[in-house]
């Protein structure tokens, strides 16, 4: 650029921020009731629109639903329930958790909100006992269909079951359990199905119902070692309605008192309740202490009272004013944006801290209260609003991104740190006046803080310490290629809540795998997904063979398909008689004083076990949705308006398991079937933050030295602006390598914070020293660079109250940006 036409750009600039200063002088001095008042009716204002804004708590909701993978496990969620289920673990003596759930159940049955039941449904077996007869019923269809549910490699047990040699040893086994405990639908279920052939039935249906790795032997949800046993219920209202949810945790916590087992809670309601008080108290926390340690650096430094007062006032107001202005343009806001608060209290000090710092060493020198006032106002004011720019501008730009964390906090910092500047610039110069009137006190010299060594120190030993910051630099640089990203979405959540907890433990006891993956087979002809999804069930079969997955299930996995029904039709054909096998039955039953009539429709059955024929899986989806067994077919098949959803869990432990390949051969074999899973949510969530953040970062570099060159007059003044951020960055890059630290989809925003926040401390201390050396230069340095480091104490008490906070996502922020 042409030297005449940058001086013209700069000096327009100059004079036009020069003369907005000069009106906020006036108005300030002259009408600081009007002033006063106009600021309180926007507080006011802007207070009725944040009443009327929504919060929200869920952590899905931070991150972009168009997402292919993301956008199917929302619709996952929705579609299985499981976004609106509640969980309650139970734990203790095997001998007492059967006796100690059913109490559970009953009081979860029994609770009631607005006089309407809490609880849609409670579950804690594989059927309800209540449904004892469509139980008996459904297993009467199942045993009289083996093709259909038999798995094909338990042919031998069936064929050893169908044995006339064993009938009269199953028979005594069904007279012992008809005697003992087992009394009422037993003996429907026993007539149903005389010689237990539910037993290679029963396992894949319960191991099919829920993604839990249970005792197959137990009619309870209940795990392996009978230590853990899960009930699960489906509340009776969505998460949105808040209210509803905290007054159903208080109805759940009241309701797991007194029991001899220990009770803990997961699910959507109860994270919702239990993670906002968790973000609630953590961010109150980071605010008020925060603010105390802000005070308390203020104060200690300054020793006036009413200024000190005056910045919460100030930060309030900003942030008020902020939310309400958002309000605006989001429908709602996330709880964990009020981090933003936190910010304010550092960033928005700042402002506060130059100007009342310049009012002060003025009024020292002996300049009058009105010239005093004029200066810090117009002059250092100037150099504030461009630092203010260059802080806020990059914050919205990360309105850009389509990610909603990173847009609602860009959005709301942004104007935090703007509104901050102005309830500085309107509020402070009317206070000081009324300070000086009302209660005057002699102004002493403020101490240097070692501002005076700094600047003659540098001018001895500039190589010396020149050289150092280099090696510290390129130290920071090459260490800064180490870092890494956290893409695990459960890391951003708090760590110590119950509900986060109760999950952990959920899926290191009763999980079928650490890691699952999901596939959706869609269409609007039901035969058609069916047979789709078999082949899946094929290729997965391949894949569990080779010990690449743990695991899957699918309707494929309970419900046989075509091939697999007559690969045991021809078993069947071969290994039972057909009538002989029925009359030696019925003679078994005359042996043991049966009489045959109640067990007739199995004995017929069983003689046409020789002739069967292939079953429609259409029919059997039916039959088992009709049967208290209903749960498998919700878990797995899906019906819409868009047509039919039948869903495929895959269960897996790392990388034994290549998803990249997986995927391609599913391609081949169904190029429309859709896959999610943690690991490809977070993915693409790293793509798309990625791709946002970039894009933001360079859009606010650009705006950032932009407002460098229409601020200074000379490229030195910018270089001291940008020098301070290209080696903070690479320093912060380093040490967060070198101290195991990482990035996240949270402080990703940091970088673009840096761009910002770094360039004011260079441009402040630019703008007060100036090109030309003089006497008068150290005084100026020693006064701005004061200024500086007190407002970088502020901002490291706002940030670092974050980096102690519970919630890793908060945590996150505080500590990089402190680095």
């Amino acid at each position: 650029m042409p030297p005449a036409l940058y001086s013209r750009i700069t000096a327009a600039f100059n004079t036009l921020t020069r003369r907005h200063l000069e009106w906020v002088f006036r108005v300030t001095t002259r009408s600081p009731l009007k002033v006063v008042a106009s600021s309180i009716l926007l507080v006011v204002l802007c207070a009725v629109l944040i009443a009327t804004t929504r919060f929200e708590a869920d952590i899905f909701r931070l991150f972009p639903s168009r997402l292919p993978a993301l956008q199917l496990l929302l619709q996952t969620l929705d579609w299985s329930g499981s976004a609106k289920e509640a969980y309650f673990l139970l734990e203790g003596d095997p001998r007492q958790l059967p006796a100690e759930a059913e109490k559970l159940v009953t009081r979860l049955q029994a609770l009631r909100l607005d006089d309407q039941p809490a609880f849609t449904r409670v579950t804690w077996r594989v059927y309800d006992e209540a449904e004892g007869q469509l139980f008996a019923d459904f297993i009467s269809y199942a045993v009289s269909r083996p093709q259909l549910f038999i798995a094909p490699q338990d042919m031998a047990r069936l064929t050893k079951r169908l044995s006339p040699a064993s009938f009269d040893g199953t028979l005594q086994r069904m007279e012992t359990d008809l005697a003992g405990q087992f009394v009422g639908s037993m003996t429907a279920l026993a007539t149903a199905d005389p010689l237990y052939l539910r037993e290679l039935i029963l396992p894949r249906l319960k191991a099919a119902s829920q993604a839990l790795d249970l005792d197959p032997s137990s009619p309870y949800f209940l795990s392996r070692d009978g230590r853990l046993l899960i009930v699960i219920a489906e509340p009776a209202r969505p998460i949105q309605d808040m209210v509803f949810a905290r007054r159903l945790v208080a109805g759940i916590n009241e309701a797991r008192q007194g029991l001899a087992v220990q009770v803990s809670c997961a699910g959507a309601h109860i994270s919702a309740v239990l993670d906002e008080a968790a973000m609630k108290f953590n961010i109150q926390a980071c605010i008020l202490s925060s603010l105390l340690v802000v005070l308390a650096i203020f104060y200690t430094i300054y020793r006036r009272l009413l200024p000190t007062i005056l910045l919460p006032l100030i930060i309030a107001v900003g942030v008020v004013l902020a939310l309400g202005t958002a309000s605006l343009f989001l429908p709602s806001i996330h709880i964990i944006s009020f981090a933003f608060m936190a910010l304010i209290v550092g960033l928005g000090t700042d402002y506060s801290i130059h100007l009342y710092d310049r009012y002060h060493g003025e009024r020292v020198s002996g300049v009058d209260m009105e010239a005093a006032l004029h200066l810090a106002v117009v002059d250092t004011g100037h150099g504030l609003f461009t630092a203010a720019a260059t802080t806020a501008l990059p914050f919205l730009a990360l309105m850009i991104s389509d990610v909603r964390a990173l847009y609602e906090l860009g959005l709301l910092v942004g104007l935090g740190v703007l509104f901050s500047l102005y309830a500085t610039l309107f509020f402070l110069p009317p206070l000081l006046i009324f300070m000086e009137r009302r209660f005057p006190a002699p102004f002493r010299p403020i101490p240097a803080l070692g501002m005076r060594c700094v600047w003659r120190y540098a001018g001895r030993y500039p190589v010396w310490i020149t050289g150092f910051s280099m090696l510290v630099i390129a130290i920071g640089s090459v260490s800064a290629f180490g870092i890494s990203f956290d893409g695990e979405l459960k890391n951003l959540q708090p760590q110590h809540s119950e509900a986060f907890l109760t999950q952990e433990k959920i899926e290191q006891h009763l999980s079928l795998a650490p890691r699952q993956l999901l596939v959706a087979v869609e269409g609007r002809d039901l035969g058609d997904v069916l047979r789709r999804t078999g082949r899946v069930g094929v290729l997965l079969e391949n894949y569990k063979a080779a010990g690449r997955i743990n695991g899957w299930s699918s309707l494929g996995s309970v419900i046989n398909e075509r091939n697999q029904q007559l690969a045991i039709v021809r078993q069947l054909k071969s290994a039972t008689s057909g009538r002989q096998a029925a009359d030696a039955f019925e003679k078994a039953l005359a042996r043991r004083g049966f009489e045959t009539e109640p067990f007739q429709p199995f004995v017929d059955a069983l003689a046409d076990f020789g002739t069967v024929s292939p079953v429609s899986e259409t029919e059997a989806v039916a039959r088992m949705a009709a049967s208290p067994l209903r749960g498998v077919v919700n878990r797995h098949l899906i019906q819409d308006k868009a047509g039919y959803h039948s869903l495929v869990f895959v269960y897996y432990k790392g990388q034994e398991f290549d998803q990249g390949a997986f995927f391609k051969e599913l391609a081949s074999i169904d190029p429309a079937a859709r896959a999610t899973s943690v690991d490809l949510v977070s993915s693409q969530l790293a793509n798309s933050v990625g791709q946002s953040f970039l894009l933001a970062f360079l859009i606010a570099g650009i705006l950032v030295l932009l407002l460098l060159v229409t601020h200074f007059e000379s490229r030195r003044g910018v270089f001291a602006a940008l020098f301070p951020v290209a080696a903070g960055s690479a320093v912060m890059l380093g040490s967060m390598a070198l101290f195991g630290m990482g990035f996240n989809f949270m402080n990703a925003m940091v970088l673009v914070t840096v761009v910002g926040m770094g360039s004011d401390y260079g441009l402040h201390i630019g703008h007060r020293v100036g090109d030309v050396m003089d006497k008068g230069s150290e005084e100026r340095f020693v006064q701005a660079g004061r200024a500086v480091l007190i407002s970088a104490l502020t901002t490291i008490a706002g940030f670092g109250s974050l980096a102690f906070a519970d919630y890793p996502a908060l945590a996150s922020i505080g500590w990089a940006t402190n680095l």
